[in-house]
């Protein structure tokens, strides 16, 4: 299954159970999710094994949704304990934990990225200053080298 079957899966499932819009919103929002894992470098497989059956998925969107309207107190009260719902809560959470705005991830990704570029640059001049250092001593050595290898080759 590809993540086109999978969100197509997912919509059929949901269809009639839950309002059109809630069916675009969890649709996009399960897009989005997959293609940002596979940015992350995670294979489209991975990711969609790890999110499961969308028809579970879809399940517990119902079982959610119904719960806040109040349907059943049954639904509400083992809803979020069934399979499909604890492989969705994983995702959610991964993304937005405490309700953190979307541009976190990115600006902690490039603060990362800032900080390894600044120490490979404090790496680099350290190496440029040990040779600096040990310039001298290296071309010293270098004539001495050369003029052994002279004196070697006039005895021979």
């Amino acid at each position: 299954m590809n993540r086109q079957e999978f969100v197509d899966r997912l919509k059929v499932s949901l269809s009639g159970k839950v309002s059109p819009g809630q069916v675009e919103e969890n649709a996009r929002y399960y897009e989005d999710y997959i293609n940002t894992r596979m940015r992350l470098g995670e294979t489209e497989e991975s990711v969609l094994q790890e999110l499961g059956d969308p028809r579970l998925i879809a399940r517990s969107i119902v079982a959610a949704e119904s719960g806040r309207t109040g349907e059943s107190e049954k639904d509400q009260a083992y809803g979020g304990w069934e399979e499909g719902n604890r492989r969705r809560s994983g995702p959610r959470q991964f993304f937005r934990l405490s309700g953190m705005p979307s541009w976190v991830l990115p600006v902690a990704v490039g603060g990362i990225l800032l900080f390894l570029l600044v120490a490979l640059g404090l790496l680099f001049r350290l190496v440029l200053h040990m040779l600096a250092w040990l310039w001298p001593l290296i071309a010293i050595a270098m004539v001495v080298i050369f003029f052994i290898k002279l004196f070697h080759d006039w005895l021979h």
